[in-house]
């Protein structure tokens, strides 16, 4: 953990069970998010001085008058309830506006479980594929689960959960027949193969990898049979959202729920209420046969109202002293492609998102930066929500200036818990709606359960077959983090960067950077020669996140500055959206997942600048692949010439 401040994006849900496990960095003291600022930030120029401080997370009202906050914090856990709703921004006026759908047949849509009998065993009294189940399959087996087990001085048993309360969940599916689904990824990257840059459909996909329909519907029905609630259908079936009363959950998974007091991973705040049990689950066999597990078990999401917004757009620069867009597209030469027309037009590119932006915050950053370009579309994915959280509003703010003429799209849950974030960077992938994905909500891989970095990785897996460069903050604790370690997700970490006069003066390894050899999964081919030891390797590249060399952000009317690989990210992604839009108009594919590349051609890897000195408490930088920086920090014309 970071000795610096961190604000509230450090959200870290639940550790899995076998945390006695773990490696000796210790979830004692994990990260669980990606951006941080210096214990005090001012602005300058006119702007308004502030000193940032951690603060207990919970979202205030905008006054009309002034169009700020009522707070500066956000909370652990916004919202609850069950709609699926698309959410537009008026671009003339800013005013939110939303479409709300219930529909149990699309991604996204809502079902209404009832119990199908009174069988408390199979619960296939009237009929179903429950029925069919021969008694041996109803046998308890172990499976792994997303709920995490008391351990002091990390998360500190209660006791019992009120039976009457109410719990939110996710269950998860396997990729069918993923052992040809890699072989068909690596040939689509292998530039000397046929089928180079022939990315799959969702119907492709759909056909040979998904998770058959009965399986889904069986599972979705034994849920039910347990008084289990599905809320939101997976488009790809490989996830089902649920809930349910804490009684009916603790007889359906032949558990006890407790109440932990979770350690805050953000330094100086107070612990929170989560969900823990004493035992590992086991489920029927014919549940943990199809699926991948209990991925995650929270509580509930808080019902509210989103707040509106006040103030006004102004054009108000914050002047020097921190990064703004144009020195960024300076430093890692978005000017070029800018200037042989390419600026994002034509692609879009999306954000995986908790809770939503500030949108007056977000035309008022473009306005002082003189940007010009289309408010996002906001696609709200589970519960409503109800608050404004700051990790949202810089990924927006940065993505959508580096790429000004992308199409943006926030894929929007409710909160910065793991049911929300999985459940939403699944689904924004299987829509296939863009070809860029950004998620800084970077997790701790050591404090993160088995089965949720398995289904960031099947998620991730499948993006990649069809064409999306899934993105992803490598996190600010200088240890690997979750997705980040899914050989299919590009892993950006953090650098120091200094300019002068636009020019680049030096560029060192950040001693946070999230990096080091994942605890899940195997070296991928790629990476095969390149590092020392047998498991995935993280970063692939960086770009600067330096608090000290941080970047300004306007949120909730104020100028500030923060620093983070929160950063790197989006603006990584906005370089990807902008070298798409360059491979558009020479008739190229986009990009796609871009590291198996950077790793075997070498025309590839000089186009990036290497960065050798500085380092974190584990790795040093050094000449050509490092931990903490990758390959170093791209440059956007010349990678964009050298990919094939």
């Amino acid at each position: 953990m970071s000795s610096r401040a961190s604000i509230g994006l450090r959200l870290s849900p639940p550790v899995f069970a076998l945390l006695a496990q773990i490696a000796l960095v210790g979830c004692a003291d994990d990260s669980a998010g990606s951006v941080t600022e210096p214990a005090s930030t001012s602005t300058t120029s006119g702007s308004s001085s502030t000193t940032i401080e951690p603060t207990p997370t919970t979202t205030g009202v905008d006054p009309t008058t002034t169009g700020a906050e009522s707070s500066s914090t956000e909370p652990i856990d916004p919202d609850t309830s069950i709609t699926s709703s698309t959410t537009g921004v008026d671009p003339t006026t800013g005013d939110i506006t939303t479409t709300t759908t219930t529909d149990a047949t699309t991604s996204g849509g809502t079902t209404s479980g009832t119990t199908t009998g009174d069988d408390s065993t199979t619960g296939c009294e009237g009929g179903g594929q429950l029925c069919e189940i021969p008694p041996e399959e109803m046998v308890p087996t172990e499976k792994p689960d997303g709920v995490p087990m008391p351990l002091p001085g990390v998360y500190d048993d209660q006791g019992e959960a009120p039976l009457e309360g109410d719990v939110r969940a996710l269950i998860g599916f396997p990729t069918r027949d993923r052992d040809v689904l890699e072989a068909t990824v690596a040939d689509i990257y292998n530039p000397a193969n046929p089928a180079f840059g022939e990315y799959l459909t969702v119907d492709d996909w759909m056909a040979a990898h998904s998770p058959s329909q009965a399986d889904y519907d069986l599972i979705k029905e034994w849920l039910v049979s347990g008084k289990m609630t599905p809320t939101f259908d997976s488009s790809n079936r490989m996830i089902i959202a649920f809930t349910g009363g804490v009684a009916d959950f603790n007889e359906a998974f032949k558990t006890t729920l407790h109440i932990c007091l979770r350690k805050n991973p953000q330094q100086g705040l107070p612990p929170f209420e989560v969900y823990c049990t004493l035992e590992a689950f086991t489920l029927p066999k014919f549940v943990a046969d199809r699926t991948t597990g209990l991925l995650t078990a929270d509580l509930p999401a808080d019902i509210g109202k989103l707040p509106a917004e006040g103030g006004a757009v102004v054009d108000a620069p914050p002047g020097g002293g921190s990064f703004d867009p144009e020195e960024i597209a300076a430093a890692y030469e978005f000017d070029d492609l800018y200037a042989a027309g390419s600026d994002g037009t034509g692609v879009k590119l999306g954000i995986v998102a908790a809770a939503t932006y500030h949108s007056k915050d977000l035309q008022t950053f473009w306005k002082s930066f003189d940007i010009v370009r289309d408010l996002p579309t906001r696609v709200q994915m589970m519960e409503p929500v109800v608050t404004r959280i700051t990790e949202t509003i810089l990924d927006t703010q940065w993505s959508s200036s580096m790429a000004p003429g992308a199409d943006v799209i926030t894929y929007e849950g409710p909160d910065a818990r793991n049911t929300a974030l999985l459940y939403v960077f699944n689904e924004a992938i299987a829509r296939n709606e863009v070809s860029v994905l950004t998620d800084s909500f970077a997790h701790r891989e050591d404090s993160e359960p088995l089965p949720l970095r398995h289904q960031y990785d099947e998620a991730a897996l499948m993006g990649a077959a069809l064409g999306i460069t899934v993105i992803s903050a490598s996190g600010d604790s200088a240890r690997p983090d979750i997705p980040c370690t899914s050989a299919y997700v590009v892993c950006v970490g953090g650098t120091s960067l200094t300019t002068l006069g636009g020019n680049v003066i030096s560029e060192t390894a950040w001693d946070e950077s999230g990096s080091g050899d994942a605890k899940t999964f195997d070296r991928p081919q790629w990476q095969t020669g390149i590092v020392p030891n047998n498991k995935r390797a993280t970063v692939d590249l960086a770009l600067n996140a330096d608090p000290a060399n941080g970047y300004w952000v306007r949120r909730f009317g104020n100028w500030e500055s923060y620093g983070g690989t929160s950063f790197s990210a989006p603006i990584f992604a906005g370089m990807v959206a902008v070298i798409n839009s360059y491979r558009i108009a020479n008739g190229d594919p986009v990009v796609g997942l871009l590291s198996p590349l950077v790793y075997t051609d070498p025309a590839i890897r000089a186009t990036f600048r290497d960065v050798t000195l500085g380092g974190t408490d584990l790795f040093q930088a050094k000449a050509g692949w490092d931990y903490p920086t990758g390959w170093g920090a791209p440059r956007a014309k010349k990678l964009a010439d050298a990919l094939p």
